[in-house]
């Protein structure tokens, strides 16, 4: 893995709070450049799908801070690109050890935030000086921006270190019995969508997820056996 996944990864994440640049914090959009880089856009777009799919009830509103899906998103891309998958059966692996960075990365932007929030007495005391001349402001933002690119750069980095160590292992101990499991690329879908019938908060609705999640082990154990 060379170091344009951490840049990419870095720049995009200020997409979410930093810089307000419309869709482009999004899996699809994310899978789409992937694979314009890489020149694999089935896999690519496969697994933006997958992501996109599953984080779909997840919508920032107030002071929630959502899931940073493109902390699974890119580190999934990127994993999948360095051990040269393009098979559904060995991707979605590495596709459940991606998930919980969504949920890391959340937490890392509320430590973000309490940093940055240093910042505002400093703003406070500015104002209340009432010096024009002083570039306080422009400095915070820029100050805000370069930290936020810098911890996700790192955080991506010792992430992505860490799964492909671990994955190497995995895969390695159990390359036969992951060749042996019959998956589809649709299944995956079928399984992350299943996740956005929970934000309806209908019975009906929690019913189909638990099928769907009974279909997708027996299917998954059928292949296994």
């Amino acid at each position: 893995m060379g170091s344009a996944d951490r840049f990419f990864f870095a720049v995009f994440s200020l997409f979410r709070f930093s810089i307000n640049a419309g869709l482009l914090e999004r899996p699809l959009v994310a899978g789409a450049l992937w694979g314009l880089v890489t020149g694999d856009y089935v896999t690519s777009l496969n697994i933006a799908v997958f992501f996109e799919l599953f984080w779909l009830d997840n919508i920032p509103a107030g002071t929630y801070i959502p899931p940073h899906i493109l902390a699974s998103t890119f580190a999934a891309l990127a994993l999948t690109t360095s051990f040269g998958f393009t098979e559904a059966p060995q991707v979605m692996f590495i596709l459940l050890a991606c998930l919980p960075l969504a949920r890391l990365g959340a937490w890392l932007e509320n430590a973000l935030r309490q940093w940055h929030n240093r910042g505002y007495y400093s703003l406070l005391n500015w104002a209340r000086r009432g010096k024009s001349g002083d570039d306080l402001p422009r400095k915070l933002v820029v100050q805000s921006i370069l930290r936020t690119l810098a911890t996700s750069w790192l955080f991506f980095w010792t992430s992505t270190v860490i799964l492909h160590y671990i994955l190497s292992i995995f895969f390695h101990k159990w390359s036969e019995m992951i060749t042996s499991v019959e998956m589809q690329w649709s299944f995956l879908w079928i399984a992350a969508s299943l996740g956005g019938l929970l934000a309806l908060r209908l019975r009906k609705a929690y019913a189909t997820f638990v099928f769907g999640v009974v279909l997708f082990g027996f299917v998954l154990l059928s292949g296994l056996v």
